[in-house]
């Protein structure tokens, strides 16, 4: 629809601008919040970039795991030419690497400065859905994460997108999954909101929530670029793995004294 903007003469990619806001609002919330959960704002602030670094690094390393046949098959191709290459590098995540990834910087943070990793992950847990909605809008604008064929109401139709086919009506994934998660954030925010809920209560329904909304919606993607196995999509058999972790964080009442000390 829209993958870039001019700004002062600057071209800037939606997708990009719009994970930053994503970041910038999310960040912002949880410093707004961060005295009902006894957290320093310098701990929120320093978590989240830990956090940052995981979500690059595990969302570009997914989708290079998923893409790998195909980046097999065009090797030649990627280092015949430097800016193929670098289309690779900074091209295509995948949002479960991210989050493993981002889990993964709370936890080595948390081990650092001797914080609870199960309260900080409860802490971000609403802010994860909000900031992934704004990244799903701009995979809107760029037109990455389409939708299947799809005639009915409110189909999209992208004109000039350099991923999803042009010209062919959509099924709008990308901002019903946006819709999602931003009203599942807000949900979670007043949910996180009971301070005597045990540990693991937050993040845990985040995970279940997640899990199930991801595994159905995959079934509505039209990009195949994903990896399938036995008619399941990588995101899909993740969705499968996560799910009863997020019910054990959810349900398991001996999760504040196991983990207390982490």
């Amino acid at each position: 629809m829209l993958p870039t903007i001019t700004i002062f003469g600057k071209t800037i990619a939606m997708y990009g601008l719009m994970i930053v806001l994503g970041l910038f609002i999310g960040i912002g919330i949880a410093i707004a919040r961060h005295k009902s959960n006894n957290f320093k704002k310098d701990d929120i602030i320093f978590a989240s970039c830990y956090a940052g670094i995981g979500l690059v690094i595990g969302a570009k390393l997914l989708y290079i795991l998923t893409t790998l046949p195909q980046i097999i098959k065009n090797w030649d191709v990627l280092v015949s030419d430097i800016n193929n290459f670098y289309q690779l590098l900074t091209g295509g995540f995948v949002f479960y690497g991210g989050f493993i990834g981002a889990a993964i910087g709370f936890y080595i943070y948390c081990r650092q400065y001797n914080l609870n990793t199960i309260k900080m992950l409860d802490f971000f847990a609403p802010i994860i859905p909000i900031i992934h909605s704004f990244g799903r809008i701009g995979c809107f604008f760029a037109g990455c994460c389409y939708g299947i064929n799809y005639e009915g109401l409110l189909h999209i139709i992208f004109e000039h997108s350099p991923v999803a086919p042009n010209g062919i009506p959509l099924f709008p994934i990308q901002l019903v999954e946006s819709a999602s998660n931003l009203s599942f954030g807000i949900i979670l925010l007043f949910y996180a909101k009971k301070t005597e809920r045990k540990p693991g209560k937050v993040i845990g329904l985040y995970v279940i929530y997640y899990a199930i909304m991801r595994f159905t919606f995959e079934f509505l993607r039209g990009d195949i670029i994903r990896g399938f196995f036995l008619n399941l999509s990588t995101s899909q058999w993740i969705s499968f793995l996560l799910l009863p972790i997020g019910v054990w964080l959810f349900f398991d009442m001996k999760i504040k004294k196991k983990y207390s000390s982490i």
